[in-house]
């Protein structure tokens, strides 16, 4: 038997991890201050730590202080707050797409910004660069907030707490011989660790990703302060084969803050997802000299900011012209095709280009939907098919035994 999971921000949330509001109120107003981006490119809020060089990359910093001031202000229409996905789409259809409708707007703030802030001296620089390094430094601002040290730790656990009743009926569908797929909208971790680390589902697992024979490395660095020794060693690092050989199966439909966009070398460029793995600072790979035709490492040009899809309409032109969101598309599609029972958790409902899929290849079939969430979903979908059933309810309030009973649907 094939039963499909559908997780949303809301599954996540009993766990800590911020909610679609706080991550509005958090990404809406931004100080230069608040925010560090090194000579690396590399982007987080601070907390606690000292930057020592202020002066670097202080314009970025102010660029992306002012730039989200005057959307506020003077894009957003009165009466409507801030939402970080469709602010994304606002600027993102910049950097898309030469007719944007908001290139007016956006190409007025940078001449301001030129004038007042950097007094007409942005030297090389122009909007279109000034705009994508936003995106990077934005991007990194969002994984920051999702992101838990926790998650990156290999530590197994026995239980969960709240979590148990939920880990419970996976569990018993795995010792059953079901395939259990997952799909997932959020960029967290935190399932990723659960199935990696939980005792009763490691060995179950798999996410499309794979180590044995990846010729992918990065670097990473050690100070053993008590002994005054600093080593630096490659690590091998997981890459995207699409490849799922175990039965609780994850796809992360909008991609992982803790996945890269690696570049292999011309003339046959090719574009790969890798983990990034924590603590890594450079990237390479292991080819074979043609001339000496021994192996070698080579730098590998990788994206700075994480991969995920973000946005209210940008993501959705993502499903079906990005190769590697393609692919995790199609196994969504072929996944609920096969399933004889849907289990939504925490979805709202808000993603047109999900829903059209969820009626296209699942509902029809007259297979039973549970949604699982505090509120019910806003959706005509609801009102279409008798076979959805809305329990009101979180992730974390539904029992064992409640949870049991889905399968007799």
């Amino acid at each position: 038997m094939n039963v499909s999971l559908l997780l949303g921000s809301g599954f996540s949330i009993p766990e800590g991890l911020p909610s679609v509001q706080q991550l509005n109120k958090r990404l809406g107003k931004i100080s230069e201050e608040e925010i560090i981006i090194g000579s690396n490119q590399i982007s987080f809020f601070l907390n606690g730590q000292t930057d020592n060089n202020r002066w670097s990359r202080w314009d970025e910093r102010m660029f992306l202080q002012k730039f989200l001031e005057y959307y506020n202000d003077r894009v957003l229409r009165e009466g409507l707050q801030f939402h970080y996905e469709t602010f994304y789409d606002f600027y993102s259809s910049y950097l898309a797409d030469k007719n944007s409708p908001h290139k007016e707007a956006i190409e007025t703030f940078y001449s301001e910004f030129n004038k007042t802030v950097l007094k007409g001296q942005d030297g090389h620089r122009d909007c279109y660069n000034r705009i994508n390094d936003f995106n990077r430094t934005f991007n990194q601002l969002v994984a920051s907030l999702l992101f838990n040290n926790r998650y990156v730790s290999d530590i197994s656990c026995l239980n969960y707490g709240h979590y148990d009743a939920f880990i419970g009926f996976i569990s018993h569908m795995l010792e059953q011989g079901h395939t259990v797929h997952v799909h997932t909208l959020n960029h967290d971790l935190f399932f990723d660790y659960l199935g990696r680390h939980h005792s009763n589902l490691f060995q179950h697992f798999s996410d499309g990703y794979t180590l044995a024979g990846s010729p992918y490395y990065g670097m990473s660095s050690f100070d053993w302060k008590d002994a005054d020794v600093s080593k630096s060693y490659y690590v091998k690092l997981e890459y995207f084969t699409g490849n799922y050989e175990k039965p609780l199966r994850l796809y992360k439909l909008h991609g992982s803050i803790d996945s890269t966009i690696g570049y292999t070398e011309l003339p046959d460029q090719q574009r790969v997802h890798i983990k990034s793995g924590y603590g890594i600072s450079e990237y390479f790979i292991e080819a074979k000299n043609q001339q000496t035709g021994k192996s070698e490492f080579r730098s590998l040009h990788n994206e700075i900011a994480p991969d995920f899809l973000t946005g209210t309409t940008n993501k959705i032109r993502f499903y079906s012209n990005d190769l590697f969101y393609k692919s995790l598309f199609n196994h969504f599609t072929e996944n609920i095709s096969a399933s004889s029972l849907m289990i939504v958790i925490g979805y709202g409902f808000h993603d047109p280009g999900i829903n059209s899929m969820l009626e296209k290849f699942f509902l029809p079939g007259g297979n039973p939907m549970i949604i699982i969430d505090p509120v019910r979903p806003d959706d005509a979908l609801l009102e279409k098919y008798q076979t959805i059933r809305h329990i009101q309810a979180g992730v974390t309030q539904v029992s064992f035994s409640d949870y049991m009973k889905l399968l007799d649907v």
